[in-house]
């Protein structure tokens, strides 16, 4: 019915799929046992890594649609992680800044965050997670 090479490509499609629901169902766990979202912490992170951001930038860097951004962020100040300021440059732009409430997360979380990717990666030699990151880049070319 299909050939052997489209055969191939299909079982690649579902096992790339497979490892990215468990690789999200792991991080999940640990996020939400800090009362917060994987899109949330994405934001969290973006901001105590590269400083103040607009929205734009915010969702570039985590990798977000504008869909939801908004009410993650917005749900993020009304917590007292982040807030929100009229950028100094271009007045229709907002700056999205951490709290100090936001920064104590973040940086209590990350350490976590850190050793739960370790262990998802565990079994690989660091030869293999180049190999796997290069065919990955690739891919993505």
């Amino acid at each position: 019915m299909y050939s052997e090479e489209e055969q191939l490509d299909l079982r690649m499609v579902i096992a790339l799929s497979r490892t990215m629901q468990v690789i999200n169902r792991k991080q999940s766990r640990l996020i939400n046992e800090y009362g917060l979202t994987m899109p949330q912490f994405g934001v969290l992170e973006a901001l105590y890594h590269k400083g103040p951001l607009c929205i734009n930038d915010i969702i570039e860097k985590t990798l977000s649609t504008s869909g939801n951004m908004t009410v993650v962020i917005e749900n993020l100040r009304k917590d007292g992680y982040i807030k929100k300021e009229k950028s100094g440059i271009d007045q229709r732009k907002y700056m999205i800044s951490l709290t100090d409430k936001g920064t104590g997360i973040i940086s209590r979380i990350f350490p976590f965050h850190l050793k739960n990717i370790g262990e998802i990666f565990s079994r690989y030699s660091v030869n293999e997670k180049e190999e796997l990151l290069s065919l990955l880049e690739k891919f993505r070319k």
